[in-house]
Parts: structure tokens; sequence; C-alpha cells
């Protein structure tokens, strides 16, 4: 037997089926067993994090028809596909049961049935709490899979107390008009045919991110999740939560994972740094052609699609199963410099204003006041820092790729490096007088951010302004 934690569930009515070296075995589990898998997993490998709304709801009024009325009334396990769980080592027990283990939970566990689990998990949450006479948790607070999570962890006595009742005294509890979880689940068990030999079980590992991405394509994954599920941002990831923990956490790297700042958006920044590296410079090391200097503003999923070609290459990344990890010491530098690149943007946000004033009255243009709000209360895109004043994305973008000009690949380390520190740079009186310089192209763009963002001219102004300012500072 396997170390770790384990659950054990049971099925019934259950069959086996052998395709190649997986082994899958459908059948029926009562939702008292979901509860150890809820208690297991979270939704790692699962493409997407559930969310509770409509689709939930629906889940749950199936539910509440099947609770309490006769056999022959069930419909729930025909109406659900249930869930879909992989493990990569178990044991069968006596009585249809599976003792599972989850070694790798990135990429074992539900890897479809995200909103059957959520949706079964805040209905067995509700009834232990009428059963335990507390207020039932509210929808907002489980709003997506990781609240829902610390709820159920909050409230993990009542659920016991409650299965406990359920076993005890059935009667009693249906007097009092608490549910029974008396329904089924229909389940699907992905498992290697033989957990004990080693190249089974890796060409089973190696199956299941194809295995998750086909059972979920019904609800078109997004490029970014599926390059999730690959390990793809593993690296950028782990560099932003070194730089800063707190932001790190409030970037969506999948879908409903409850991240304000969009991954795509710091994808497409970090093509400002990636954009050096030879594997975009033509020479024996070419790979791909890096996005225009437009695409960072209005070609993100272009940009994401270019990062996922770049970071799946062979001279990139390393295949481990299903997963792939980054190797390549010049795109770790140059992710590294990238992950600088959202706070400085956020330092031009609020200087700009200030250095547009020099040559017109930025508060007069058009967009701008369109953005303004009676409480004059601003706040920066990524960090959600003060500002004075709202300013329109297409205004900030070339400047912010401007910034390429400081950026170099060091011919000792072969690294993608900053000539000096950024930081420092956009504080000074040069890169102040380069961004009034710059702001020649939004009175030439008829003062319109979409035409500034979407002219290729901006980028090119900006970069030759920053270029000049860092000669000169």
């Amino acid at each position: 037997m396997k170390s770790g934690n384990t659950t054990i569930i049971r099925l019934s009515q259950s069959f086996e089926q052998q395709i190649g070296l997986i082994t899958r075995v459908i059948g029926l589990m009562s939702p008292k067993f979901l509860v150890g898998l809820i208690d297991q997993l979270d939704l790692d490998a699962n493409p997407r994090n559930s969310r509770l709304g409509s689709v939930t709801s629906a889940i749950q009024e199936s539910i509440e028809k099947d609770e309490g009325v006769g056999k022959k009334s069930k419909l729930f396990p025909i109406k659900s596909k249930g869930i879909l769980v992989a493990a990569s080592w178990y044991e069968a027990l006596d009585r249809n049961r599976y003792r599972l283990e989850f070694v790798d939970r990135s990429t074992e566990g539900i890897l479809d049935g995200g909103h059957n689990t959520l949706a079964i998990g805040a209905y067995i949450l509700s009834q232990a709490a009428k059963f335990a006479g507390t207020p039932a948790p509210s929808r907002r607070d489980m709003a997506i899979w990781d609240d829902f999570k610390h709820v159920w962890v909050d409230r993990r006595d009542e659920i016991e107390s409650y299965i406990k009742a359920i076993h005890d005294d059935a009667d009693g509890l249906a007097e009092q008009g608490v549910g029974l979880l008396d329904f089924l689940i229909p389940v699907e068990l992905i498992l290697p045919a033989n957990p004990n030999d080693e190249l089974c079980v890796d060409s089973f590992r190696s199956s299941l991110l194809e295995i998750c991405d086909a059972r979920n394509n019904n609800a078109q994954l997004t490029q970014g999740t599926k390059g999730n599920q690959e390990g793809l941002f593993d690296s950028f990831k782990a560099l932003f939560a070194e730089k800063n923990p707190e932001f790190a956490s409030q970037i969506s790297w999948k879908t409903n994972d409850g991240g304000s700042i969009q991954s795509r958006s710091l994808v497409a920044l970090a093509w400002i740094a990636l954009s050096k590296t030879t594997y975009v410079q033509d020479g024996p090391d070419k790979i791909l052609d890096a996005p225009s200097a437009v695409l960072t503003y209005s070609g993100k999923e272009k940009c994401l699609e270019k990062y996922l070609t770049l970071l799946r290459n062979d001279k990139i990344s390393r295949s481990f199963g299903q997963k792939r990890e980054l190797r390549d010491s010049q795109v770790a530098s140059a992710l590294r410099v990238a992950t600088d690149l959202p706070a400085l943007f956020d330092r031009i946000y609020q200087i700009f204003p200030d250095c547009y004033n020099t040559i017109g009255s930025f508060g007069k243009i058009s967009a701008v006041k369109s953005l303004m709000n009676k409480n004059n209360d601003y706040k920066t895109p990524f960090f959600g820092r003060k500002a004075d004043k709202p300013v329109p994305d297409g205004f900030i973008y070339p400047l912010i790729y401007g910034l390429r000009a400081l950026i170099e690949v060091d011919e000792k380390t072969d690294e993608v490096v900053w000539k000096t520190d950024p930081y420092c740079f956009i504080e000074t009186d040069a890169f102040k007088s380069a961004v009034v310089q710059y702001c020649g192209v939004i009175q030439q763009s008829d003062y319109d951010p979409q035409k500034v963002g979407k002219g290729a001219f901006s980028y090119t102004s900006a970069e030759n302004a920053v270029t000049l300012a860092y000669l000169t500072k």
C-alpha cells in the first residue's frame, strides 16, 4: 500500500472495463462517500474552478426531487453525467469499495464534474446546517470552489454529525424535513491497470491531460486554462509568488479561480521581455516571430497563443508525463524581468497625467472625462494603488512597451536583464521628458485611446523616446 492520505468510496451496480493500460470503473455512489473526496481534493486537476450559478441550482433542484421519493421515481443518476475521478494508485476492497490515493493532485482527482461536486457539496452543507439548527451558509460565501472549501472545512463537524444522524436516526431526520442523501451519483473512475507497475502508471499519467481536455471540450476551454493544465505557467507563477505573494494570489490562471487579474494581460506584457530572446530573433535558434507591439494592447489572446507555442517547444521546456517544465534559462530570465512590468505599468499610470499637463490639459480629453466618477476615486489597474486621474489603457501600453529599450541580453550570462533599475529610471526627469515627447502621439491621434493603442507608430515613438532618455539620463 502507498503512503499518504487516501479515501475510500463504495460503488453500486459497478462494472470494470480494461482499455489498454487503463482500467475504467463505472458505477453509482452515495453522496456520503463524496464527503471523503471533498475532504481530500480541490479542483486542481479540473481545468476550471466551479462557480455557483444557474447550473448548480438546476443540479440541486434535481437532487431535491429525488430526496425522499421511492426508488422507481429517482432520476438524478440519469439526468446527471456525474463526476470523473482519476487516481494513480488504488486498491480494490470487498463490497465494491475502492481505496484511492491521489499522488499528484495537480493532475489527479476530479477531472470532470466540478459543478456537480460543488452543487452536491453545497447541498450537503445546507442539510447539515438544517440538522444542526445553524444558519445555512450563503451562496455569496460559497460563490467559487475555493470559498466553498473554506466553508466546508469550517463546518466539517456539522457535516460529521449530520452523516452520523442519517445512519442512526433517518426517520427522525425525515420528520424534521432534513434530506437523507438517499440519491445516487454517477461516478467514473480512471485508474492504471496495474498501479504497482511503474511503466503502467507513467503511461496512465501521461494520458490524463489528454483525457481531461477531451472530456471538457464541450465547455470550450480557453487557451490559458489548457496551458495552465500543462504546467506552462508554473514558472511564471513561481516568479510572481517570489516577487510579491499578495499580488500573485490575485492572478487568475484558470477559469473561475476568483483572481481579479487576468493572466493573459500579464502574458501580453511578458512579450516585452520575451521579444529580446534569441528564440524570436533571426538566426539558428529562432522558433517563432514575436507578436507585434500593438498586440500587447489589442491582441492579448494572440500573445497568449504565441507564448504557449514558445513554451511547448522542446528547446524551451521538457515533458514530464502530461506536464511540461521550463528548462531554458534565457526564457526564465525574461519572465523574471516581466514580473516587474505590472508595477511599472501602475507607476506610469500614476505620473502620466502630470506629464501630459505640461503640454495640454489632461482632464479635458473626452476619453478621460468618460472615465471620471463623482467620488474622484481612481485606482491603478494591477495593484489598485491610488491615482489622481483615470488613464485610458491605450495611452499607457505604448509607454510600458517603450521600456523594452531598457532590456538586453547579457553577453556573459546569456540572460535577459534590465540595463538599469527600471523603478528608479521612471522617476527621473529624463523619463518624464520622454513621456512628454510621446504625448505628441496622442494629439496626432485625435486624443483617441484606441487609435493610440492600436497604432504601431505609438510604440515606435515611445521606444525611441525611452532610448534617448536612457542615453541622456
